[in-house]
């Protein structure tokens, strides 16, 4: 398992690390314990061709500011690490019968006045609108009948979005989060997935950003407080041992 040396379970208190991650039955060094299949969600943050795809309007946007490096980096963790571990992740969840849902940037006004200011322009540029195939899953992903899909406005899965409201009604309380960026629209759903009481795992390499050192930040800033961080290897056992025991 992969863990941040300043996991929150050594620097709580013992009567109080146990509530750390959001779970009444969490205890450090445990992190599956009680983990449930089935009150469990696998987010998918922006894993869509607009933002993904070597071709894509946001590769693009990177490239002509003069940073062509960190697109590649990007393209580079995504073929190399992130695809073949998403694709054993998102099968395992499927066959757990953990809820995928993908977290989409994308408009449904005609003027992208619904998106927040900071990325309007991109999500206009990109003519990413709901329904396009600039705002559709990677095919990596794909899009099964079974799976959930919302629409952000902004960075997060959460604000704006009715992504809380659904998770709720079918009595969900722990997500799995994949995607990217690490340090910006993952960070910021971790974020508030946290405030809002959920149980988090963050698959750390099926995530990806722009630099080693940038996604070397981010999940130590998710793993010291937010989340637990894990591998795809990790999800993927603890949802075969927990489906086998229900």
């Amino acid at each position: 398992m992969a863990t941040s040396p300043g996991a929150a379970g050594g620097m709580l208190p013992p009567d109080l690390s146990a509530h750390w991650y959001n779970a009444d039955d969490f205890a450090p060094g445990e992190p599956w314990r009680a983990f449930d299949p089935r009150r469990t969600a696998l987010v998918l943050v922006d894993l869509i061709n607009w933002q993904v795809d070597p071709g894509g309007r946001s590769i693009a946007a990177i490239r002509a500011a003069g940073h062509p490096e960190r697109a590649d980096h990007l393209l580079d963790r995504f073929a190399g690490t992130i695809a073949p571990n998403l694709k054993l992740l998102l099968s395992a969840a499927r066959r757990a019968g953990v809820r995928v849902v993908h977290a989409r940037l994308a408009s449904r006004h005609p003027d992208y006045a619904d998106i927040v200011p900071a990325l309007r322009p991109y999500v206009k540029a990109a003519e990413a609108r709901d329904g396009s195939l600039a705002a559709a899953p990677i095919a990596e992903v794909g899009d099964e009948p079974g799976d959930l899909s919302i629409v952000k406005r902004g960075s997060g899965a959460f604000g704006g979005t009715e992504l809380d409201f659904l998770l709720r009604r079918e009595g969900i309380d722990t997500i799995l989060y994949a995607g990217v960026v690490t340090t910006a629209c993952v960070l910021l759903s971790v974020a508030a997935g946290f405030d809002l009481g959920y149980r988090q795992y963050l698959v750390a390499d099926c995530t990806g950003t722009l630099s080693a050192r940038d996604q070397e930040d981010a999940e130590r800033l998710i793993g010291n407080y937010l989340a637990e961080i894990v591998t795809a290897a990790d999800a993927v056992a603890a949802m075969e041992k927990h489906s086998d025991a229900l």
